[in-house]
């Protein structure tokens, strides 16, 4: 092709009043005439993908020939740019140029092809074949071609990657700049593999997260629980549980040190939800899928402009879910409904306001299941160990509303300020069966059922962040102030813990009549508040990067001390406990290749175990990580490397009598040193993937000095024993095709889990076997009569093996799902 020329089109030149109403026009807007600035933020990718981000942005038509920009990749966007300051920096390094007519005033772009850099009229252009319309306004389906690829119908970006730095960073600044571990689920993934729930999502496709039993939704990443680091667009999602993904974007998982930005945070690190945003291109989804154990899900999605100029938008994303399950007795019904509206009066100001309603009813699973000596018991992984006869009767009903909001103000081209708030309602009555002393020989396990009749968890938080950038000699500031605060309120609960009759796990009688009786009263509140503030310095050619930070949080918990006879004893015996503590963040990028760069850091973390579920208070936990690694971006950026070493110690950290469900104990130090790596993205046009692989050693530091029987029979933590469910090795690997020419609309997808054997429990006494797990996907999409039609067949665990993912002690066991069909039909337009 000679120079890399550009695709090339004629834009019709405008003079004096008249305008050609020519296809081939590329007219600016009146506002860039005047000089007004855009903000953008365009992935690194295609050179099409970048073309009709602006088009889109600037109202313009762009035309270019999609033959000679195919292959082609830009560096990417972000900040505030005019047009020709966003062509030239989109178009850098391509050897592609673009053009502008001389009177400046209705101006045409041109694609030249000519080795002149940038031209301001078309004398350098040369004739070209006939053109494509490369990019129109709302057009969404371009052919990807490497980078991170075009949006797809709805925003999906294939290939994997983010389709920008993850807004969990607070800031701007690229990922090979940042010293700290950040990987996202994109929105694609979510789809390629039908993932329902956000640990569907989370757990294959992200290094070091772990399943760990809990009512709540609760994972472990590096080794440490995150029941406390869950949060929805940078705010807490406080005791979060069933969270859904009908209407997320894409799901953060922020490794190590997130305290600074977050306070109240776990040193393993944090998830963070993304939701979806409005849509300036209507677009409309309907989704029906069914799975194995009588499942059917229906989800919709819809969104677009309410207004002529696009300053309104909105979207509303709804799903609907029923299905039994592989456990006998176990059902779920659940209703899901969430608005967001979209304002941008000026350019400067945009406002998001998301509302969430979820209603879920369902018959517990408490994963109730023994080890017998030295493993999990040999019964069927489908038998149920509850007493059906009360969760059946009295269903556990789950009642959320939520409104939050956030907007951002551009003070300048530097300079923003973005505030966040959230308001979270959550009414729950819920039970359960847990275990307590388990005879090995002859099967009878004795059980405890625990029921809430009713109570209602609020939560508030919000957060004001003011960034910028500046400069000082030959240094470079990007600075960030920030506060924050958070308050819940735990109302007031009545509770039933009552021992109820014996099972024989090999031969079940579920015809007992077991009748609740007993109970107490109890209600917990907190409060945090943080103030923040960090620096990212950058010298040397922009090839070093130091990130100095801090934080001060005060915390405020209260409690009840234990459930009460009746609620005025409750209300007496309410206290509050106070601390408070300073976090530091240190960091330091260097980056001697454009694709690659190595890293460190170091950071303190200060959370609160908040109180036990009876009430109880703990004190707080602290956290201090050390973390090396290195990133890259392969295959002109396709292809995204983290690798990275860290040691993390906690204090405090809290874990359950299983003799004695109201007993809380605290480990008093456990320690977490590994090693993990994900590579993430495309391969080629056809092929994607995202693999990783962690070893991770965690253990128990500081613990009991308990003898060796107290220690089995309640699982007490001792110093050198591995802490409960953490294998050494464990990884993933997904690959799927698409397909083109003849077969253009096929899909197909693979995806492999091998995991380690873990120890069960504290007390290291029984062991969880290793195990592997092979999934497939196969998809076909088409057009018919100009909606887009696909349909998917996902099937998972295709051996059909019987694995145990987690446990928490000897008797509180995983079981994973069987083999599991799960097909779906979409219709988009």
């Amino acid at each position: 092709m000679g120079s890399a020329v550009a695709a090339a089109a004629f834009g019709a030149l405008m003079t004096g009043a008249g305008v050609s109403d020519s296809p081939a026009q590329a007219a600016i807007a009146p506002q860039e005439r005047s000089g007004a600035i855009l903000a953008y933020r365009i992935p690194a990718g295609s050179v099409a993908s970048a073309l009709n981000v602006i088009a889109d942005e600037n109202d313009l038509h762009v035309l270019y020939d999609a033959r000679l920009t195919h292959g082609r990749v830009t560096p990417g966007l972000s900040g505030k740019y005019s047009v020709r300051e966003a062509l030239g920096a989109l178009l850098a390094g391509t050897g592609l140029t673009y053009e502008f007519s001389r009177d400046g005033q209705a101006v045409s772009i041109v694609l030249a092809q000519n080795d002149a850099a940038t031209q301001n009229d078309a004398s350098g252009a040369t004739p070209l074949p006939t053109i494509d319309i490369g990019a129109q306004p709302g057009r969404k389906d371009a052919a990807p071609t490497g980078g991170r690829a075009a949006p797809g119908p709805g925003d999906r970006y294939t290939g994997y990657n983010a389709a920008s730095a993850p807004t969990t960073l607070k800031v701007d600044t690229p990922l090979l700049k940042t010293p700290v571990a950040v990987e996202v689920v994109t929105r694609q993934t979510m789809d390629d593999q039908q993932a329902i729930s956000v640990g569907d999502a989370v757990l294959t496709n992200v290094s070091g997260v772990t399943p760990l039993p809990n009512l709540l939704d609760v994972y472990k990443v590096r080794g440490f629980s995150v029941s406390q680091s869950t949060y929805k667009n940078g705010l807490i999602e406080l005791r979060s549980r069933y969270l859904d993904t009908a209407n997320l974007q894409s799901i953060d998982v922020l490794k190590g040190p997130a305290a600074m930005l977050f306070g109240r945070s776990e040193p393993g690190g944090l998830i963070n939800l993304v939701v979806k945003r409005p849509l300036e291109t209507p677009y409309y989804s309907i989704q029906q899928q069914a799975q194995s154990y009588g499942g059917a899900r229906t989800t919709i999605d819809a969104t677009g402009p309410l207004t002529a100029d696009k300053s309104l938008l909105y979207r509303v994303n709804a799903e609907y879910y029923r299905t039994d399950s592989y456990r006998d007795f176990v059902t779920d019904r659940n209703f899901f409904v969430a608005p967001t509206i979209s304002y941008r009066p000026i350019e400067q100001f945009r406002i998001n306001v998301d509302f969430e309603y979820q209603n879920k009813t369902w018959v517990d699973d408490y994963e109730l299941l023994p080890a017998v000596y030295d493993h999990p018991a040999n019964i069927p992984i489908s038998r149920y160990l509850s007493a059906p006869y009360l969760t059946t009767n009295l269903k556990n009903h789950f009642d959320k509303k939520r409104i939050a909001y956030d907007w951002t103000y551009d003070i300048s081209k530097d300079w923003s300020l973005t505030n966040r708030l959230s308001y979270t309602s959550v009414g729950t009555r819920n039970g359960n069966v847990a275990g307590a002393a388990f005879n090995q020989n002859t099967g009878v396990l004795n059980r405890t059922y625990v029921y809430f009749p009713g109570n209602t968890d609020n939560t508030f938080a919000t957060n004001l962040d003011l960034k910028g950038k500046f400069e000082t000699g030959p240094l470079s500031h990007s600075i960030l102030v920030g506060f924050d605060y958070f308050s819940n309120y735990w109302g007031m609960k009545s509770q039933i813990i009552t021992p109820i009759s014996a099972i024989n796990i090999y031969a079940p009688n579920y015809y007992t009549l077991d009748v609740p009786r007993g109970g107490g009263y109890a209600h917990s509140g907190e409060q945090w508040t943080g103030v923040y503030g960090q620096d990212m310095i950058s010298f040397l050619d922009d090839s070093v990067h130091v990130l100095l930070g801090g934080r001060y949080d005060w915390n405020a918990v209260g409690s009840s001390g234990g459930y009460n006879s009746n609620w005025w004893t409750a209300y007496g015996n309410y206290k509050t406990a106070y601390s408070s503590a300073f976090s530091p963040r240190v960091g330091v990028v260097y980056q001697p290749l454009s694709w690659m760069s190595v890293y460190g850091n170091f950071a303190q973390s200060f959370g609160s175990n908040n109180t036990t579920n009876y009430s109880q208070p703990q004190p707080p936990q602290r956290g201090e990580i050390w973390e090396a690694g290195a990133k890259a971006e392969l295959l002109d950026k396709r292809l995204t490397l983290t690798m990275a070493y860290f040691d993390i110690t906690k204090t405090n950290i809290p874990t359950a009598d299983p003799l004695n469900t109201t007993i809380t104990y605290l480990i008093g130090k456990a320690r977490s040193q590994g090693f993990e790596f994900d590579l993430t993205g495309r391969i080629d046009d056809n092929w994607s993937v995202i693999a990783n692989y962690t070893h991770d050693d965690v253990r128990t530091v500081e613990g009991s000095s308990a003898n060796a029987l107290a220690v089995y029979n309640s699982n007490l933590a001792v110093a050198g024993k591995v802490l409960a469910s953490s294998p050494r090795n464990y990884g993933n690997l997904w690959v799927k095709y698409d397909a083109d020419d003849a077969f253009k609309g096929l899909s197909l997808g693979a995806g492999l889990t091998v995991t380690g054997s873990a120890l069960g429990d504290n007390a290291n006494s029984y062991v969880l076997p290793g195990y592997a797990l092979l999934n497939g996907m196969i998809a076909y999409t088409t057009k018919i009569e100009g909606y887009n039609v696909t349909a998917q067949l996902n099937v998972k665990n295709i051996t059909d093996t019987v694995y145990y993912p987690a446990s928490q002690d000897r008797t509180y066991i995983m079981t994973g799902a069987p083999r599991t069909f799960l097909g779906s039909l979409r219709l988009e337009f």
